[in-house]
């Protein structure tokens, strides 16, 4: 008996047909949402139903910092939100204080498409949008920037449709391991209208662009590889508003308070606690693609929102 036991030990430490089999690693993916100027408590009183499912399923904060700690005297602007959102640095480091990008220091702020192409050449970035100088500035060339239309000339409601009708074809016919999407009607209808949850053209703009991302939301889950993938889903915006502006907002919650959602498998799931930045998104997105940020890439933000 003895020996019947220790063949069969031997037999299973030989064999490895009979060991335990380690379970297949999900490709990490990031899909990550920009909607200019949006208010969650605009979110909240709208019909934005997938918004409503990714911020009830996931990590959250309504006080997202757009401007961060230090006094750099940037504006409660597109150009210097976005340029913080993308590069994970503050305007004291690429120097875009409004939407004025000259002068600029963003040749030593790389944007998360550059980190990402660097560190892990294999992998693949894209970006869509309709902002001209985001594509010209923050991302350049040879990055995976698509410059859908633009917005300025042609409308945010128009670009928006694009952008979507684009986002959902690439994860169709593409294998992206990062997927930015950028909607800018929201900001247009808040100038237009007012930046509240109470003016109903504002929060049909944030519901026309929950319907986008709803297609977006559904593209990803038929992909044939999904299965097989573990996607982290992160919606953000570059600032606020009150009235028809958000231009000065330093001091005004509603302006210089953004909000960022965080879903997925990955995400923890509650209301994120303790200080949060516009900062905080690179590192967590690099995070979940397993990139380990370099101390000398002098990053202002940190991981949030994951388990």
């Amino acid at each position: 008996m003895r020996r019947l036991i220790a063949f069969t030990i031997v037999c299973l430490s030989l064999s490895p047909s009979l060991t335990w089999a380690e379970e297949p690693r999900l490709a990490k993916k990031v899909l990550l949402v920009g909607i200019d100027g949006t208010r969650l408590d605009a979110i909240e009183y709208s019909q934005a139903k997938s918004l409503k499912v990714l911020l009830a399923a996931g990590a959250y904060t309504d006080k997202c910092d757009v401007l961060g700690d230090r006094e750099t005297k940037a504006d409660t602007a597109s150009g210097s939100g976005w340029a913080t959102i993308l590069t994970g640095k503050f305007a004291d480091k690429h120097n875009i204080l409004g939407n004025d990008f000259r002068g600029n220091t963003l040749a030593d702020c790389p944007s998360i498409l550059h980190r990402i192409k660097k560190a892990k050449p294999e992998k693949t970035g894209k970006a869509l949008i309709t902002w001209v100088p985001m594509h010209e500035f923050i991302f350049g060339e040879n990055v995976g920037s698509k410059l859908v239309m633009d917005g300025d000339k042609k409308g945010y409601k128009d670009g928006d449709l694009k952008t979507g009708d684009a986002a959902v074809a690439c994860l169709k016919d593409e294998n992206p391991d990062f997927l930015f999407v950028y909607f800018g009607n929201t900001d247009a209808a808040g100038h237009g209208y007012g930046f509240h949850p109470k003016s109903p053209k504002y929060t049909n703009a944030i519901e026309e662009v929950d319907g986008y991302l709803t297609r977006v939301l559904d593209a990803m889950k038929a992909r044939t590889t999904y299965a097989k993938e573990d996607w982290l889903i992160i919606i953000c915006t570059d600032h606020g508003g009150q009235g028809k502006g958000h231009g000065g907002g330093a001091k005004i919650p509603e302006i210089r308070n953004g909000f960022l959602i965080i879903a997925g498998s990955a995400a923890a799931k509650g209301k994120i606690e303790g200080k949060t930045t516009n900062a905080d998104i690179v590192p967590t997105a690099l995070k979940h693609l397993g990139i380990a940020v370099e101390p000398d890439w002098k990053l202002d933000g940190k991981v949030v929102g994951l388990k």
